[in-house]
């Protein structure tokens, strides 16, 4: 990356992301729906409703309630950026074959 290629502070980067390259996932920023705004502008982000379950398998029942996880994966299987899918694959085979203990061990 060369000089020419930084983004000035205070540049519009709307301009910049109507032209940047898919995400990661293949699909394209949503312009329409997010307002930029540089770091420190950001206003604070608001605590949760309810504190979080102490069992990890309940906090995982509760995002499933609000979202489709099955969904979700098979977006991550599906990606265009093969390190995305690869990672979903190994840990969906993770989680089969070597199960909820293994899962515990591995750094949060």
């Amino acid at each position: 990356m060369d000089a020419s290629s930084i983004i000035a502070p205070g540049t519009d980067c709307v301009e910049y992301a109507e032209v940047a390259p898919l995400r990661s996932n293949g699909h394209p920023h949503d312009l329409a729906s997010k307002s930029f705004k540089r770091r420190g502008e950001n206003e604070p982000i608001p605590g949760g409703e309810f504190s979080l379950p102490e069992n990890p398998g309940d906090f995982v029942e509760e995002i499933h309630r609000r979202a489709d996880l099955f969904v979700v994966w098979q977006e991550l299987l599906n990606s265009k950026d093969e390190k995305i899918k690869q990672r979903a694959a190994e840990k969906l085979t993770e989680m089969r074959y070597k199960g909820a203990a293994a899962l515990a061990d591995e750094p949060q």
